[in-house]
């Protein structure tokens, strides 16, 4: 029987080339005999995974045929030991001297650990000083992560307990190609009854400029409705994030006229972007999640749209997508 590590660090690998050796180097460096690494391969075509086989007396590499992030995951989850569970992206990279930090955050055996990240050149300060949450703080905070997912609903720069996970049957649907992170991350938060936050910067998360947030495919409005469906039916009616989830359903619509609407990769006219929008608009958990939000709650910079969309006001919240838009094609 596999004697039980502290932590268990999953990275699902396909294709990343010399980015998978630079992520396990950065892990490497700073790691002891109480955390596994699992790398799962899933179905890489590229030599990714010969470049790594020199940690191959550290870590563990398992293959399977190509079956979508969530499936690699998912794989990770079923043959990790660890006590926690860190999920890194093949292409990103953690910060020196992270073990020392992490296994004391551990040890203090809360459900949830969430640490501050990089993103590109940028620090992204999600939190400003170390705290538990427990009782009524937790449950604000929780919706504070609800409200902003693009900031707080990615599965990196974590650390789950794993007992919750397994306990629960917690799993990344396959069905979902596009903000899976976020309904696993909801599943667990439904079952957590303690957060611990630390600022330490953790995470850097790479920019990178082939991933399927950055390409124009003209398939995200179709896959992220099907992820708030799906994630729609993890919550009760009277679940009291039901609130802060119609602000997570209308963030996703935000990304959804970014990426793809009024992507200025999209070679529809300006008035066919404007018509998809307002259909798109009609669908029912879009409608509902509209109606339901009121302008006085709509306070972060990033719910303006959502403002403009309640008071009908089209044309400026489509010049907004589209500013936003080419914004984002700049950075890349």
């Amino acid at each position: 029987m596999t004697k039980e590590k502290l932590l268990s660090i999953i990275i699902p690998n396909y294709n990343s080339g010399e980015l998978l050796r630079e992520c396990v180097t950065s892990i490497t460096s700073n790691m002891n005999k109480d955390v596994e690494v699992l790398v799962i391969d899933d179905g890489s075509t590229d030599n990714s995974i010969d470049r790594i086989k020199e940690f191959s007396n550290t870590i563990r590499i398992i293959k399977q045929s190509n079956n979508g992030v969530s499936s690699a995951r998912n794989r990770g989850l079923k043959e990790a030991v660890g006590k926690y569970v860190m999920f890194v992206d093949a292409d990103d990279t953690l910060n020196q001297e992270w073990s020392d930090v992490v296994l004391q955050e551990i040890r203090k055996d809360k459900d949830l650990i969430i640490f501050n990240y990089t993103k590109g050149d940028s620090k992204v300060k999600i939190i400003d000083s170390c705290k538990l949450l427990e009782g009524k703080q937790l449950k604000k905070y929780k919706c504070k992560m609800l409200k902003l997912p693009t900031l707080n609903m990615t599965v990196w720069g974590k650390l789950f307990k794993r007992s919750i996970i397994t306990t629960n049957k917690i799993s990344f649907d396959r069905r979902l190609t596009l903000a899976e992170d976020g309904d696993f991350m909801l599943q667990f938060l439904l079952k957590v009854n303690s957060i611990l936050l630390n600022n330490y910067v953790l995470y850097n998360y790479r920019n990178n400029n082939s991933s399927t947030m950055r390409t124009f495919d003209n398939n995200k409005v179709s896959n992220y409705l099907l992820a708030m469906k799906v994630s729609n039916t993890r919550l009760t009616s009277s679940n009291y994030l039901r609130e802060a989830f119609n602000f997570y359903i209308l963030m996703h619509l935000n990304i959804m006229m970014v990426h793809e609407v009024f992507d200025i990769d999209n070679n529809i006219d300006y008035l066919a972007s404007r018509r998809k929008l307002k259909q798109i608009l009609q669908t029912g958990i879009i409608s509902r999640a509209l109606q339901k939000i009121k302008i006085s709650d709509c306070k972060e910079k990033q719910t303006i749209p959502i403002i403009l969309l309640k008071l009908k006001l089209y044309d400026i919240a489509g010049l907004a997508f589209r500013l936003r838009s080419k914004q984002n094609h700049k950075k890349i």
